[in-house]
């Protein structure tokens, strides 16, 4: 286990539904060889809570943004400016998690969206971040955003986090400066089109997160999830593309480092 070293690149845990702790999540993070993880704002109250709870231990980052489904909260005359003095914050890797999601019909206006999404990719590059992408049944339309702000920004970079499988992704990311992570559904019976992306998937792009407290895992599926449990995808992903694990967990820290630039951890 000392040689196995697993990161949570996406969790919701400053604000667990469930009232458990940090020290827990920690702790059980720890026996599990998760030293590190990323906790995920999505509004502007939330990302506060996440900024302030990642102060208090080292090895656990915030991401700060507007998750799609708050877009029509999203006041840009007030808002824009909060959040860009928000993301300033050293503790603060990333800007997200924001995008596109079209999958309900009751989800706020396209159009609301997408201003969302392009405020918060502006925040990300004018604070050299990378932007943490929520894309379901949007593929299109999100990659039709990102290449608008590839005019704009040189150092346009980022995450499609909790894949869905979406070739037409995977196929733009080449050459570009985005990862793609998987969460525990890669492990679900039904996800075939996630387990066909990830051997799709190049190596130096690959990255794993909980999405906590959501999508436990196979064998914790069903349970509430935790950063810990990330360790059950690791070991999953390592033996489904025939990769020794210990190989696979330095390959995702080498991303991780190269997306997010910092290493700390609560080891």
């Amino acid at each position: 286990m000392d040689n196995i070293f697993w990161t949570d690149t996406h969790a919701h845990i400053h604000d667990d539904e469930f009232g458990r702790t940090i020290e827990e999540f920690i702790n059980e993070a720890k026996e599990s060889g998760v030293y590190r993880c990323l906790t995920i704002g999505t509004d502007y109250e939330n990302s506060v809570m996440a900024v302030g709870t990642s102060k208090n231990y080292k090895g656990l980052y915030a991401a700060v943004g507007l998750h799609p489904e708050y877009a029509d909260i999203y006041n840009k005359s007030v808002d824009y400016d909060k959040f860009y003095k928000l993301a300033e914050n050293e503790k603060v890797i990333a800007v997200g998690e924001t995008g596109l999601d079209f999958f309900y019909e009751d989800n706020p206006e396209k159009e609301k969206q997408i201003e969302v999404f392009e405020d918060m990719i502006d925040i990300a590059c004018k604070h050299n971040k990378p932007i943490v992408i929520h894309s379901r049944s949007a593929a299109s339309q999100t990659i039709e955003v990102l290449e608008r702000a590839e005019k704009k920004y040189s150092n346009l970079k980022g995450i499609f986090h909790c894949f869905d499988g979406s070739m037409e992704v995977l196929e733009w990311i080449k050459g570009r400066s985005f990862y793609i992570s998987y969460a525990g559904n890669v492990t679900f019976k039904s996800a075939d089109n996630l387990r066909y992306a990830l051997e799709r998937t190049p190596q130096d792009r690959l990255l794993i997160e909980t999405d906590s407290p959501y999508l436990a895992p196979v064998p914790k599926r069903g349970k509430k999830n935790m950063p810990a449990y990330v360790s059950y995808t690791g070991k999953f992903v390592s033996e489904y593309i025939n990769m020794d694990m210990a190989e696979l967990s330095k390959i995702l820290e080498e991303n991780f480092k190269n997306i997010m630039g910092v290493s700390d951890t609560w080891k």
